[in-house]
């Protein structure tokens, strides 16, 4: 999935849980998600179903928060992580935010 930049967002449902994988820049996660909008052009004829991508990041809320939450078997927090739909955003200060 394409990077967002500041102020943007995207809405998404995830379909895995954070993996991690080691790559040329250092250790990252991937996760599978149904990408539902996107501000990229390469995204302006999405359609209503989404397309399936795989979001690699490094993001502290993923790496830190999203991880430890998953790591620690929070039940509701994973039951919703499949279920709603997530906004990502990249804020003025360029970190990424992720909420139901």
């Amino acid at each position: 999935m394409r990077g967002l930049d500041k102020g943007q967002e995207c809405e998404v449902k995830f379909l895995t849980d954070p993996k991690p994988v080691e790559t040329e820049h250092g250790s990252k996660f991937d996760i599978q998600v149904l990408l539902l909008s996107h501000p990229h052009p390469d995204y302006s004829s999405l359609e209503k179903k989404g397309k399936r991508l795989t979001w690699r990041t490094n993001c502290h809320v993923v790496r830190v928060t999203i991880a430890d939450l998953f790591a620690n078997e929070v039940e509701d927090f994973q039951k919703d992580w499949y279920e709603l739909t997530w906004t990502i955003s990249c804020r003025e200060d360029g970190n990424i935010w992720v909420e139901a």
